[in-house]
């Protein structure tokens, strides 16, 4: 349990200040340009422009596969791949809640219901202990199969609507990393090993996933979407400190986005196998 707080958990001051930089991805430059507020804020203040660079990356990534004849497949209506475990940060987390408390009464409780059937098929299943136990992140064979078995249950996403994502503007930074350039319809079938993607040149939802929703450090852990609820119990928001400014977590930031950059320079772009 929390206490309520009166002031504000983001600035208690109302000034703001010009945030500018330029990243170079291949022969593209992204340029940022963005007002922050002073002083300490939380790291979700940061999500716009963090969904920002993740769409240029997607264009960038998209327009070099094109020049290789690798292109993008995914279409509105096209929604296999809101059946899968979508993987969320703590970040992404709190905003996607504070979302669902801000729509109008009668579609938050419709949204509220689906995440609960999503969660009650999950808990049948034993898919949710699953999940609960702490998988390894780095075993990328066990995860792709946790991956599958969650598919197998085709358990919408709660946000998906006529088979399109109805908070589109909102999605994980995960969903706009899932760039398939594959026949549509193999998203159907992901066990067959035919679904082919590419990737970003980097992913920003592994960087992100670094930071709790107060901007410390953090090992990454694996948040379901349709666990949401779960976790927002387990992690008040009232638990959320800002005690870090906008220089100091974009400085981490572009410090972690070179890093990845430079490691994934020689394989960006190319295809993958896509999974959890």
């Amino acid at each position: 349990m929390c206490a309520d707080r009166s002031e504000s958990s983001e600035t208690g001051l109302g000034a703001f200040g010009t945030v500018k930089f330029a990243l170079r991805v291949h022969d593209c430059t992204i340029e940022v340009n963005s007002q922050l507020p002073q002083g300490p804020i939380l790291p979700a203040t940061l999500l716009p422009i963090l969904q920002g660079l993740s769409n240029s990356l997607t264009d960038i990534a998209v327009t070099r596969a094109g020049i290789v004849g690798r292109h993008l497949s995914c279409r509105k209506g096209c929604g296999a791949c809101c059946r899968q475990a979508v993987p969320i940060t703590p970040v992404e987390a709190r905003m996607i809640s504070g979302l669902i408390e801000s729509l109008p009464e009668e579609r938050r409780n419709m949204v509220r219901e689906r995440f609960r059937q999503a969660a009650e098929r999950l808990e049948q299943s034993g898919m949710a202990q699953k999940f609960r136990s702490s998988p390894d992140l780095t075993d990328r064979a066990a995860l792709h199969a946790l991956g599958l078995r969650y598919f197998a249950l085709a358990i919408p996403c709660p946000f998906l609507e006529e088979e399109s994502c109805s908070i589109h503007e909102h999605r994980p930074l995960r969903c706009r990393e899932y760039l398939v350039v594959s026949p549509a319809e193999e998203c159907a079938r992901p066990d067959g090993g035919q679904v082919v993607g590419i990737k970003p040149a980097v992913k920003l939802s592994q960087i992100l996933g670094q930071w709790t929703t107060s901007g410390d450090a953090q090992q990454h852990e694996l948040i379901i979407m349709t666990m949401l609820d779960e976790w927002i119990a387990g992690h008040p928001s009232c638990q959320d400190l800002a005690h870090r400014s906008a220089p100091e977590l974009l400085h981490e930031f572009l410090t972690s986005f070179a890093r990845d950059s430079a490691a994934g320079s020689e394989d960006s772009g190319t295809a993958e196998t896509l999974g959890l």
